[in-house]
């Protein structure tokens, strides 16, 4: 089950939704219509980002989801 993350200010994603129990990340950028599942997402980054340990929607994208496997969704 994803949970959409809240309070997104961010000018590069428009929506981040996360699965804990799977370690994903589903990531729609603002400069495509497509959607991004990340795979192998670290679940500590998980919990810290839903309890407000990293603020930036964007940081947490560059740091636990670029470089790891994924699909283009849509």
């Amino acid at each position: 089950m994803f949970f959409q993350a809240d309070n997104l200010q961010s000018s590069a994603i428009r929506s981040l939704k996360l699965n804990p129990a799977t370690n994903q990340a589903l990531v729609e950028y603002v400069t495509s219509a497509k959607s991004f599942l990340y795979d192998n997402i670290d679940a500590d980054a998980i919990v810290d980002f839903f309890f407000g340990e990293i603020e930036s929607a964007g940081k947490f994208v560059n740091a636990y989801c670029k470089g790891n496997q994924y699909t283009v969704v849509g």
